[in-house]
């Protein structure tokens, strides 16, 4: 693997990561796997995903609308082994076309300007939660349903923002935990170049968030969930 192009690659997805606040696996899994086989990336992805996660934690936490985290966290927790028995009966491909053209019309329905009148509750957001968990286990993207569901509801940015860090670390733990028992551990040199340009990008990734329009950052969403169509979509086709 040509390490300077990878560190570079890194620092790309973290400022992703550090301006939405999710979007790290969406754009490092893709660039990565053009040097290296999935079985390579994936851990050192959720092990930097994880590590990452804890940078801004704090103020994340503080701001998270943990009203519907609770019904999130248990959904996506519970649907995940559903997903990836369903994933061992079904063909890939269809699956993984569909869930790209689930994230391309939600795209298209957000960017028209449609938002939910009021805040769901309860086992509405639960689904919200299964649906990210069906993701996660059929297609290792557990993050577009709740992207739209923070996009599409009356929560101020900086709420569902500091929800998605705080929820996409507890996936990463649930995903990183498997890894480290089943001994598929990243390569160490990757890892130690790899997390101080994730750090510097999330850094600036938050120093631009701090200082966008609500507006832009609404944008700026909306741009990663397609891409994270788009990847789906490649996925299946290649």
């Amino acid at each position: 693997m040509n390490l300077l192009l990878a560190v570079a690659m890194l620092f790309a997805a973290g400022l992703v990561r550090g301006f939405s606040g999710f979007g790290f696996a969406i754009a490092a899994v893709p660039l990565l796997s053009l040097l290296a086989p999935p079985a390579d990336i994936v851990p050192l992805v959720v092990l930097l995903q994880l590590c990452i996660s804890l940078q801004g934690l704090r103020p994340a936490w503080a701001a998270a609308d943990f009203a519907s985290l609770r019904w999130l966290a248990p959904g996506a927790a519970l649907a995940t082994p559903l997903g990836l028995w369903a994933l061992a009966w079904l063909p890939e491909a269809p699956v993984r076309l569909l869930i790209a053209a689930l994230v391309g019309a939600t795209v298209a329905v957000l960017a028209g300007g449609w938002r939910l009148p009021r805040t769901p509750h309860g086992a509405a957001v639960g689904l919200v939660g299964v649906l990210s968990g069906l993701c996660n286990g059929l297609a290792a993207m557990p993050g577009p349903p709740v992207i739209a569901y923070y996009l599409a509801v009356p929560l101020p940015a900086a709420a569902g923002r500091g929800a998605m860090i705080v929820l996409f670390m507890m996936t990463s733990v649930a995903a990183f935990v498997p890894l480290l028992l089943a001994g598929h551990l990243p390569d160490p040199v990757l890892v130690v170049a790899g997390l101080p340009a994730v750090w510097a990008g999330s850094t600036l990734g938050e120093y631009l968030y701090r200082r966008a329009p609500e507006a832009g950052y609404r944008r700026a969403a909306l741009w990663i969930l397609g891409a994270a169509g788009v990847a789906a979509a490649a996925r299946a086709l290649i």
